[in-house]
């Protein structure tokens, strides 16, 4: 007995769902369409749909899945729940196969859209789908008419850009009509040096990488969380963040951080602070309510100073150990000073670790931990954890 076919079509697609379709196209769900009528309608149905090129074995074979899957789906007048669409156009046919089916997936209403396509230009019906809850655009044309017709994404509360042309202006119209927008992370976008956000109630996390911004002004009253990577010679941009009393996590990779720490004792519930920088050897810092710094090991032990009384976590790692936005979410690293050196421990090491150990710097209280991931000795990998408690 098919007793699978008789559950509800949205236990049903969540089964589905669990399909692996990282290295193929859904072949699994076109050969189970024919198997009755029943399965025939929940896999037409399935809201999920991906439309990732590199997974076909032909251009051809991948355009016409397109085809015929959106005309299945849009048939029965359903909701995407996820919609990916990665590719790249060659000819003008391909062209107007993804501008019919996208237009018409969109109509229909789309909840979570990635797409990622090279210099394609978004259609304008993108503006105004209510469902649309997460965006992410990857290299495409903002549509032609994002400066004159409204922004219309009243449900929208995740946006992503990467490498979209952008200017200062286009953040703004963009924001003001996300209302309940929560998230917003742009990396590697030019055209535009300030990222400005007027009034915006919901807002709670940006992230800025890889771009030339000189100024971030943000007036939101529920940010928590500001990570900035990536910027040029010229050190950290000019943050003007003063409605911003609830900024609980700063991050910055760069240079010249002088500035950056000035501006810290303006946020009086600052409590995760991430710093990597790779011409900076020398750091002070006070504050009172900071419980958790990250910072590289471009850092010189020796000249590391800091008044923070409150600091339960600090982290010191050769780059790429942790995420800089990712200590707070590491509960068993509370209340303790953890290294992750670069492999290349040594006696003049480990006295500027004394050096640093013995100065009056702030914790509230200190378990320490040194971890070395390998050593090699005698040919043989070896790995050491060294602890002092």
């Amino acid at each position: 007995m098919d007793r699978i076919s008789q559950l509800p079509d949205f236990i049903a697609h969540h089964i589905l769902s669990c399909f692996d379709t990282s290295d193929g196209p859904p072949i699994d769900l076109v050969r189970m369409s024919v198997l009755s009528k029943t399965w025939f309608h929940l896999t037409a149905s399935f809201p999920i749909l991906d439309f990732t090129i590199y997974k076909f074995k032909s251009r051809e074979s991948f355009f016409k899945y397109v085809e015929y899957t959106t005309s299945r789906f849009c048939n029965q007048n359903l909701t995407a729940h996820k919609l990916t669409l990665w590719a790249n156009i060659r000819k003008s046919e391909e062209l107007g196969i993804v501008n019919r089916c996208l237009i018409l997936l969109l109509k229909n209403g789309v909840k979570e859209l990635l797409i990622s396509m090279p210099n394609y230009r978004l259609p304008n019906i993108l503006l105004s789908v209510p469902v649309l809850k997460s965006l992410t655009i990857y290299g495409c044309k903002l549509p032609s008419s994002l400066m004159l017709d409204a922004v219309k994404l009243k449900s929208l509360i995740y946006l992503e850009l990467e490498s979209v042309r952008i200017d200062d202006e286009v953040i703004k119209y963009i924001t003001s009509g996300c209302p309940l927008l929560q998230q917003f992370e742009i990396s590697y976008c030019h055209g535009f040096i300030r990222f400005c956000v007027y009034g915006h109630q919901n807002l709670q996390t940006v992230g800025i990488s890889d771009t030339a911004v000189e100024i971030i002004d943000i007036d939101a009253p529920n940010l928590s969380s500001l990570y900035v990577a990536g910027v040029d010679e010229r050190g950290p941009p000019q943050l003007n963040l003063a409605s911003c009393k609830k900024l609980a996590s700063l991050s910055y990779e760069g240079k010249n951080l002088k500035r950056l720490t000035n501006f810290l004792s303006d946020f009086p519930v600052l409590k995760y602070l991430a710093l990597c920088s790779f011409k900076d050897n020398n750091l002070k810092l006070s504050s009172h309510s900071l419980r958790a710094l990250e910072l590289n090991s471009e850092f010189d032990l020796e000249e590391i100073e800091f008044s923070t009384p409150n600091l339960g976590l600090f982290v010191y790692s050769d780059v790429g150990q942790y995420s800089c936005l990712g200590i707070r979410d590491l509960p068993h690293l509370k209340a303790c000073m953890r290294c992750y050196p670069d492999g290349s421990i040594d006696a003049l090491w480990l006295q500027k670790l004394r050096l640093f150990l013995s100065k009056k710097n702030g914790f509230k209280a200190l378990n320490l931990y040194i971890c070395l991931r390998e050593v090699c000795f005698f040919d043989q990998t070896v790995y050491v954890l060294l602890c002092h408690e």
